[in-house]
């Protein structure tokens, strides 16, 4: 019977102290990912409003015919002083010398990898859809029709928490993609 007293173990209870305690830096570290990628989202929308919000400013208050956003890709896209070469008052790919774009000043903008950008739904990918505003300060498409569009900002990997912005002929919103019980549709909302 003494050498039994000598050993010791844990109880039931030491053990379940320590599975709570694990239980709780599991949760924490669940949220740590989830706030990651929440403020990664945000800040891309941020950045991509924030331009085309300049954009449509710079159009209205410098010399030119106007500046616009080309969207490359779900990835990617371009910011530019609209430059038309022909004087048709369309954007024209291959208009300029040299077959080039009617471009000027371009920043290309990449986003992060885990977020991506569709137009007009959660599943629409771009192909340098553009969009341009005027001196006046609407927003036209690349046929100079009125470019009226959607963004939707997503993570890559799921669908929760998607950010938009709405672009319509004299006003930029951002808001949140949702589903509208009035139109029974997915939209952006307020």
């Amino acid at each position: 019977m003494t050498g039994n007293q000598n050993q010791r173990g844990i109880s039931i209870v030491e053990l379940m102290v320590v599975i709570c305690i694990m239980t709780v830096l599991m949760g924490f570290a669940s949220m740590g990912t989830d706030l990651v990628r929440d403020a990664r989202l945000r800040r891309v929308t941020q950045e991509l409003l924030s331009d085309i919000q300049q954009a449509r400013v710079r159009a209205m208050t410098r010399e030119a015919r106007g500046y616009g956003i080309r969207f490359q890709s779900s990835r990617s896209y371009v910011v530019f002083r609209f430059e038309d070469c022909n004087d048709d008052n369309t954007y024209d790919a291959g208009a300029c010398g040299g077959n080039s774009r009617e471009e000027a000043d371009v920043s290309i903008k990449t986003i992060s990898p885990e977020v991506v950008l569709k137009r007009q739904g959660v599943t629409d990918d771009f192909n340098n859809n553009i969009l341009i505003f005027d001196r006046d300060g609407i927003s036209r498409s690349a046929t100079w029709a009125f470019g009226n569009m959607t963004i939707v900002v997503k993570n890559d990997a799921d669908q929760a928490g998607i950010k938009c912005i709405t672009v319509s002929a004299t006003r930029v919103r951002e808001g949140v993609w949702g589903w509208d019980r009035r139109e029974h549709r997915d939209t952006c909302l307020e």
